[in-house]
């Protein structure tokens, strides 16, 4: 009895032991694990802010840099800080507070900022409020104040910024789009009282709610050591009993205690060699026993998840290499592409060029009909082979997104009068009507400040227009154009193309833009084509974060649309029109074609009345008082004369008289044969399609004025006596430019191109010259060469050097001044800047001229040296000489920005730079200058008609 007494009491104890030794074991965790929590989130929470406080100090810091610097990598810094505040971006890995110091003192290298969504602004400044306890209620009111002087600080940064590139008036108080740079008001604004104390009070609060946070924490932490205290007293005291009570309780623990952990020993050396599935044992009547086995199968449970993550996590690093790789080797596989593409076309683009142009040269001979047809057909095949590297390339580049887009200013009717005029051939070979419609409002007037990029607008107008041209076998296609302000400096450019086609049905639409897509299978075989164009285009459209689209009815017709976001200066809204005030009628047959003319007119400021007989006509000249009187060339009948009534009206001087003709070959229309000699001088031929700028630029019968015979000109008369060789090879060139001089009273001496000047200037008895001006585009012996070769001789290494040349471009310049060159004007020379500039260089005072000499009459020497300028194109490809043929149509450039043909001048440079690119076919170029040149030979024909003296 007593034995077992003792042994219910031995029992009783070990239990009582071993249980109260567990509760105080897992109660002196939980207060270890409370107090570590409590620790960490008090450090957590001072770190964080204490590195929003670095981060507000690196703001202000960056500005600063950046204002004395003027070092790009500060304000890339600054805005990205910004966007991390906005919770658009966060550090690609944690920093600690003193990393932005470190960054800005160059003392450690960056932490990206990468694109993803964080954390904001405000939401870290209440962060430590959810960990933090016993904290303050006014915390909202020091988060609202920290954002509101944040948000003051950043407006003033901007203004700083914009003060240090010249886009804040601070007289005005606002923001400008040209102004002077204030580095020294940027500077003074950031150290201005208001500035550091806004940046002091962010500060101070920041501060604030570090001591709130230290003190919130500090409390408990206190609270919770006294009770850790609390607990390691309890358990001496009772560790101490249970001691006593397990001594005497041995026998019965050797029994029920140390043979089960004999067994678990077994498993735990079982478990470290990574045996996991092994048999625990079953303790009976100690219950500390039956937790410590199910302590083990839930450490076993946890290893196991363990290793599963582990694989896991190693499979996932696998997939996210595989598919790093995979995108490395997409890029590396689309910029060999690229190169592939390009060397392709180049090597490809030589040989095929001379096939043409040997193809051309063997049809101009004879030849039996059946060889000829050969021959045709091989010409086609070339062409079209040529039209499909053009249209692979340009597709690649778009797809991989290597196209560049520009931000340049431009005008509405630049990209419509290059886009027509890049079809004009192909629309009148087919008898197709190409017509120009603005919507009603400020659209044609809002389009005269645009910016953007007119390029690849044109490019996709145009590929719509080639399309539309291709697909279209009779009636017209209309282009309609309208802008729309979205904002006070954008718009949104909406273009589009009409067409009297056959159609598109559903299913075509739905792939009409689809690489490589055509109608059906039989377009290609019909009408040729790649199926690129409409691809290309809406590649470019959506780089341009535009949109486009189709709308089409079977047997009607299709109408091609795109839109695109373009800039706009909204001054020109307060601006005249340049047709204000002026009146005029239209003598035309109802219709769509009228509607476009007059939609023109209206858009242009004129107010027009469409009348469609003579008799209203004569009628409305009667009521009225017009300035133009614009005709259909061919509406009237060749058989009938005008009225006397109406030739007496058109009679009058200062009324401008227009034939709007159906295209560019129609100008020798039956109102040519009506109206009387005198009348057909005065008559001014506008094609179809019509465009403000050619209504606004139709040229008056007083084009060249004549100089009275005792007019007093002034010139600078310090360069009077001057010595001057002039090295330029085109005729139009040598004769502008020699005027100019001469007219200062400079003896000049020409020569045509850098060899001549060599063997002129090469003697030791070489005629003495103050200055030379080259140009740099010669045959022979280019401007380059020449001024390589002239700083090589002693005698002219100090002789000041002026190069010329129609490229404006920068590295042309640069080119120019490393050579040696002493300064730099581009075509088309005026005569201030050529007089500043040779004052400039012969160190003599520019007294700047009253009267500037006038222009040597551009009518006569157009006729004389450019009216046979396709002959002189097809005699270079006869020869096969393409530098040549290259070098005349950049003579052509300058000129015809002389003469005042905007939309010829742009054609022409992008004809220059698609053969120096070799984009561009020399055949096509040919071909479309033959299409326009006998309209524009007409017009100055009877321009210097009306400008000579009878």
């Amino acid at each position: 009895m007593k034995l077992a007494a003792l042994f219910r009491f031995v029992l009783f104890a070990t239990l009582l032991g071993l249980a109260s030794n567990v509760w105080m074991s897992e109660r002196a965790d939980q207060l270890q694990t409370s107090q570590t929590a409590l620790l960490t989130a008090r450090l957590n929470a001072i770190n964080e802010l204490s590195l929003l406080q670095s981060e507000f100090d690196a703001l202000q810091t960056l500005v600063a840099a950046f204002v004395v610097s003027k070092n790009s990598q500060h304000l890339v810094n600054y805005y990205e800080l910004l966007d991390a505040h906005a919770g658009a971006r966060k550090y690609a890995r944690p920093v600690d507070n003193v990393y932005w110091s470190k960054l800005i003192a160059g003392n450690t290298q960056a932490v990206p900022l990468i694109l993803a969504k964080g954390e904001t602004l405000e939401s870290r400044l209440l962060a430590p409020q959810n960990e933090a306890p016993n904290l303050s209620d006014d915390v909202k009111a020091s988060v609202i104040t920290i954002l509101a002087l944040s948000r003051k600080l950043r407006e003033r940064e901007q203004i700083v910024f914009a003060l240090t590139q010249g886009l804040y008036d601070p007289e005005a108080s606002k923001y400008v789009s040209e102004a002077p740079v204030r580095d020294d008001l940027a500077i003074q604004m950031l150290f201005s009282e208001e500035y550091l104390g806004m940046s002091n009070a962010i500060r101070a609060e920041i501060q604030g709610r570090i001591r709130a946070v230290e003190l919130g924490f500090q409390t408990v932490i206190a609270a919770q050591a006294d009770n850790i205290k609390a607990t390691a007293n309890f358990d001496l005291y009772l560790g101490l009993l249970v001691t006593l009570m397990a001594l005497l309780g041995l026998a019965v623990l050797q029994r029920f205690v140390v043979a089960p952990l004999r067994d678990l020993n077994k498993v735990s050396k079982q478990i470290a060699q990574g045996n996991y599935s092994v048999t625990l044992p079953e303790p009976r009547f100690v219950t500390e026993m039956s937790n410590l086995v199910k302590g083990f199968a839930l450490m076993i449970g946890s290893f196991k998840r363990e290793l599963e993550q582990g694989e896991a996590a190693r499979s996932a690093e696998l997939i996210a290499l595989e598919a790093k790789m995979g995108r490395e080797r997409a890029e590396a596989q689309v910029e060999a592409r690229g190169m592939l593409l390009a060397n392709m076309s180049h090597e490809i683009r030589t040989p095929m060029n001379a096939i043409l142009g040997m193809t051309a040269l063997t049809l101009k001979s004879d030849l039996p009909e059946q060889e000829r047809n050969y021959l045709l057909k091989v010409q086609d095949a070339a062409k079209s082979l040529l039209g499909l590297l053009n249209d692979i390339l340009d597709y690649s580049k778009a797809e991989a997104g290597m196209v560049e887009f520009e931000h340049i200013p431009f005008t509405l009717d630049e990209v419509l009068a290059n886009s027509f005029l890049a079809v004009q051939s192909q629309a009148a070979s087919r008898k197709l009507l190409l017509l120009n419609e603005v919507a009603p409002g400020y659209s044609n007037q809002l389009g005269q400040r645009l910016v953007g990029d007119p390029s690849r607008l044109r490019q996709v107008l145009s590929n719509l227009l080639s399309n539309a041209v291709k697909f279209t076998e009779s009636g017209s296609i209309r282009v309609y154009s309208r802008l729309q302000t979205r904002s006070d400096t954008g718009l949104d450019l909406r273009i589009e193309v009409h067409d009297t086609g056959s159609g598109l049905s559903k299913s075509q639409v739905e792939r009409i833009f689809e690489k490589f897509a055509q109608g059906d299978s039989s377009i290609s075989r019909v009408y040729g084509g790649t199926g690129l164009g409409l691809s290309i285009a809406r590649e470019l459209v959506i780089r341009m974060g535009g949109e486009i689209s189709v709308g089409s009815t079977p047997g009607v017709g299709s109408c091609f649309w795109f839109s695109v976001p373009v800039m706009y200066d909204s001054d020109i809204l307060v601006e005249p029109l340049p047709l204000g005030y002026q009146s005029g009628v239209l003598l035309h047959q109802p219709g769509p074609v009228a509607d476009c003319v007059m939609s023109v007119l209206h858009a242009s400021g004129m107010e027009a009345v469409l009348v469609s007989t003579l008799g209203q006509c004569i009628q409305h000249l009667n009521d009225n008082t017009c300035d133009w009187v614009l005709l259909q060339s061919d509406l009237l009948d060749p058989g009938a004369p005008l009225p006397a009534e109406l030739l007496a009206y058109l009679s009058n001087p200062t009324l401008r008289l227009v034939a709007i003709d159906r295209d560019l070959l129609s100008a020798d229309s039956t109102l040519l044969q009506l109206l009387p000699t005198e009348l057909t001088k005065q008559l001014v031929h506008l094609a179809h399609p019509v465009l403000m700028q050619d209504i606004c630029a139709a040229p008056r019968t007083d084009f060249q004025r004549v100089e009275k015979p005792n007019a007093v000109r002034e010139y600078p008369e310090t360069l009077q006596g001057k010595k001057v060789l002039v090295l330029e090879d085109h005729p139009v060139n040598q004769e502008l430019v020699s005027s100019y001089l001469k007219a200062a009273g400079m003896q000049v001496t020409l020569c045509e191109h850098g060899q001549e000047g060599v063997e002129l200037l090469d003697p030791d008895d070489a005629p003495h010259f103050d200055v030379i001006i080259t140009d740099l585009e010669m045959p022979v012996m280019d401007g380059y060469e020449f001024t390589e070769w002239l700083r090589d001789q002693t005698r002219w290494m100090d002789t000041p050097l002026v190069g010329l040349t129609g490229h404006a471009f920068s590295e042309v310049r640069t080119r120019c001044l490393e050579l040696g060159m002493d300064d730099f004007i581009a075509k088309p020379v005026e005569a201030g800047v050529l007089y500043l500039t040779l004052a400039d260089l012969l160190h003599t005072s520019p007294s700047a001229p009253e009267v500037l000499p006038a222009t040597p009459a551009l009518p006569n020497l157009f006729i004389q040296h450019c009216a046979d300028l396709p002959a002189k194109l097809r005699g270079h490809l006869d020869q096969m000489d393409e530098v040549a043929f290259v070098r005349e149509i950049h003579s052509m450039v300058s000129l015809l920005a002389l003469l005042g043909e905007k939309a010829l001048h742009h054609v022409f440079r992008e004809f220059e730079q698609g053969l120096n690119n070799q984009t561009t076919d020399a055949q096509e170029v040919l071909d479309q200058i033959r299409t326009v040149w006998p309209a524009l030979v007409k017009k100055y024909s009877e321009l210097l008609e009306n400008t000579t003296p009878t």
